[in-house]
């Protein structure tokens, strides 16, 4: 598959640089507080998640604190996620490179694998958001259609029903079928850019092997019931998933937002700066979630235009972003977390062809 190409537009070009220049102006005097508050939490959240499992196994399998305390660590996995996996791959936990290399190791004992998902997120989504046969995201999205343009089948006809059944499951599937598929399918997105090295295979069923066992044969060799072994894992994904959704859902896949047609020749009919303000928004700050739980992952808009920049100094970035927006006629979007998910379910159903059920409260 040969690499999509922007709309060249010297303007937005030079328009791109000044805003660099601006932001990287407002950044100069701004305090090391916040890395080191990133880098403290780099080291607490890993033992709350140890402590968590630690105290669910020293319950013998109570049936209501063992499902509850893995529960938590689902929420733990999530939170180390958004505030720290994600800055890590993009080299800001630490200050050197390798340190954030064996701190995404962290991510594959959860469950997840680091290479591949550091290929899908650097190398696609980030150079092709809401891309069709591009945004690796989304692609994941399996029987849910969020690609308008892209042809559906019959089972889309009913996303709008079945898509809150599938959501909490959302750590099932990436943790025990997407990251297979895209190691061992050859017509996933990511394989048709990478060729993936052997040494990663291996990597890939042993870390797999290491949270299947501590997450469920380590609990049924110490006496815990399988069923509330089972129970308990139940409870880690779903909630997991849960908090996931929360995130992953606000900032691109809405009906907010463009989702560019490729043409045959591999054109995008908009310029790189343009694609990134049509294709991505940001989450307001006006609850306890947004606030204290996304890490500066709802500035998402300053990510994707300033990947290089740490996380921290996203609410600085935004602020220059926004007035930038309103001198040179972009349009800057910022919604409240409500609002990002029914302009969500507005997207299934609109894809679904049916009228939105929840159109009177928008």
């Amino acid at each position: 598959m040969e690499k999509a190409i922007y709309q060249r537009n010297p303007n937005h070009r030079k328009l791109y640089r000044d805003l660099h220049a601006e932001v990287l102006k407002g950044l100069r005097n701004l305090p090391e507080g916040p890395r080191k508050v990133k880098r403290l939490f780099a080291w607490i959240m890993p033992l709350v998640y140890m402590g968590l499992y630690i105290l669910a196994l020293s319950t013998g399998g109570d049936p209501v604190l063992y499902p509850l305390l893995l529960s938590t660590m689902g929420i733990v996995s999530v939170l180390m996620f958004i505030n720290l996996f994600h800055d890590a791959v993009h080299n800001h936990v630490f200050s050197k490179k390798l340190y954030n290399k064996l701190y995404l190791l962290l991510f594959d004992l959860l469950g997840g694998n680091s290479y591949i998902w550091k290929k899908r997120h650097l190398m696609l989504h980030h150079n092709y958001p809401n891309v069709a046969g591009f945004d690796a995201d989304i692609e994941q999205s399996g029987p849910i259609k969020i690609f308008p343009h892209q042809p559906g089948k019959k089972i889309h006809r009913y996303q709008h029903l079945f898509v809150f059944l599938l959501y909490p499951l959302f750590l099932f599937n990436w943790i025990l079928l997407r990251d297979f598929k895209d190691f061992f399918s050859t017509n996933r997105a990511i394989r048709q850019f990478i060729h993936i090295p052997g040494k990663e295979y291996l990597k890939l069923i042993v870390f797999k092997g290491i949270f299947l066992s501590y997450i469920f044969l380590i609990p049924v060799l110490t006496g815990i019931p399988v069923l509330r072994a089972l129970g308990g894992i139940a409870g880690l994904m779903v909630t997991g998933s849960i908090v996931a959704m929360l995130a992953l859902l606000t900032p691109h896949a809405n009906s907010a937002n463009h989702f560019p047609r490729v043409s045959p020749e591999g054109a995008i009919p908009v310029s790189w700066l343009e694609h990134q303000f049509r294709s991505t928004n940001d989450l307001s700050v006006c609850n306890w979630f947004s606030k204290h739980v996304m890490g500066n992952f709802n500035y998402h808009l300053a990510h994707h235009l300033f990947p290089q920049i740490h996380s921290a100094y996203a609410p600085e970035v935004t602020a220059c972003i926004r007035e930038f927006a309103n001198r040179n006629g972009f349009q800057y979007k910022e919604f409240p977390l409500g609002v990002c998910l029914k302009l969500h379910y507005k997207l299934i159903c609109q894809n679904a062809h049916i009228p939105n059920i929840l159109e009177e409260d928008m």
